[in-house]
């Protein structure tokens, strides 16, 4: 059984650019990393969130909504 229910895209999504995020021991650990994963690799030099941010504050979105 997975540890945290998502979709496969947002499973692959992870698997691809942040394989990390299955390391964690706790759900809120994972998403506060993921997070900050986002802050970091998801803005522009603006702050502004590009496409990939978008990407995976989507991802975040629903592991958060589908894990509640």
């Amino acid at each position: 059984m997975e540890k945290y229910n998502m979709s496969s895209s947002s499973r692959a999504f992870l698997n691809k650019n942040f394989p990390e995020f299955f390391e964690y021991e706790t759900l809120r650990d994972a998403l506060l990393a993921l997070d900050d994963y986002i802050i970091l690799n998801g803005l522009d030099k603006n702050d502004n969130m590009t496409d990939f941010g978008h990407e995976a504050q989507s991802v975040y979105d629903e592991i958060y909504m589908c894990n509640e």
